[in-house]
């Protein structure tokens, strides 16, 4: 019996201190992974998935006249000042002919509203507008600008969409409007037009920078909280999935023309599956091959996070 019990006992010692070195093992490892490795990994769900396109732009006028005097001059009295609605023939001024305001060659002449709109100063050739108008201002030429008339009925948004994004597009697609200015607040418009040429943007560091295609959208209820001028912000509803298989999109990678996702076992211990995507939103990708919902997929290669 002695001569039983002895090995046993030494079974039964290394037993324990095996139990004792694996769990230690994997406290270590434990202690290893990162604590701030959540930040890393993401949930594949099922739900729907739609792709919108946004384009930054600015609000026109679609129908603007710019307003000229009759010969150099001064302009010696405002009747209407710029931000005020004029309408047909209205008179704006008073202008005064001559080399000097005060000279009595001249007798002063109206200068009338040539359509209904907002006075607006002019813009220059330069892209900025131009000084004030103001009582007393001397007009070198009658080819100088003293006021523009703005159609408010006519505004549109003017885009510039990249090569890479032009073919999403078609004329009468209904999109969204949001002004940074007029928080809270969504408008709708229609694609009027869609440039057949491209343009070259310039880019900051000079060159010619990449390739746009003008695109214009009509507003289709214009406000008077709108400005010509104003930032707008252009969303277009592309296409819509409804109940797929979908993942953020950073936790998909690409070697070659195949593309691969990380999938989560235990700590940072993955396996890499080659996947399928299909749809693609600005935050998700639709994804087809052997991932489930609940899988947790990576955002960076697992090695490299350790």
């Amino acid at each position: 019996m002695k001569r039983i019990a002895k090995p046993l006992l030494w079974v039964t010692v290394l037993a324990l201190l095996g139990t004792g070195f694996f769990a230690g093992y994997a406290r270590y490892k434990k202690m290893l992974v990162r604590k701030d490795l959540s930040d890393f990994i993401r949930t594949v769900s099922r739900g729907d998935l739609k792709l919108d396109m946004q384009e930054s732009g600015e609000l026109v006028s679609r129908d603007t006249v710019d307003i000229f005097p009759p010969s150099k001059g001064f302009i010696v009295e405002i009747l209407k000042k710029e931000g005020e609605y004029v309408e047909k023939n209205e008179k704006i001024m008073m202008f005064k002919g001559g080399e000097r305001i005060d000279s009595t060659q001249y007798v002063p002449v109206p200068i009338v509203a040539p359509r209904a709109g907002l006075l607006t100063r002019c813009v220059s050739m330069r892209g900025g507008s131009d000084a004030e108008i103001r009582e007393g201002k001397r007009v070198d030429s009658s080819g100088s600008c003293v006021y523009r008339v703005v159609d408010m009925n006519t505004l549109a948004v003017n885009l510039q969409v990249s090569e890479i994004d032009i073919f999403k597009l078609r004329l009468g697609m209904p999109v969204s409007i949001t002004f940074t200015s007029i928080p809270g607040e969504k408008f709708s418009g229609k694609i009027d037009v869609i440039a057949p040429m491209a343009e070259s943007k310039s880019s900051n560091w000079g060159g010619s920078g990449t390739k746009v295609f003008r695109v214009v959208i009509n507003m289709d209820r214009p406000t008077q909280k709108m400005r010509v001028g104003m930032s707008a912000v252009v969303t277009a509803n592309m296409k819509a999935k409804k109940n797929v298989l979908k993942a953020p999109i950073e936790t998909l990678f690409q070697e070659g023309l195949n593309h691969y996702v990380y999938r989560q076992k235990l700590g940072y211990e993955a396996e890499k599956l080659q996947v399928f995507p299909g749809l693609r939103s600005e935050a998700e990708v639709e994804l087809a091959g052997p991932v489930n919902p609940g899988d947790k997929l990576f955002t960076a290669a697992p090695e490299s996070l350790k």
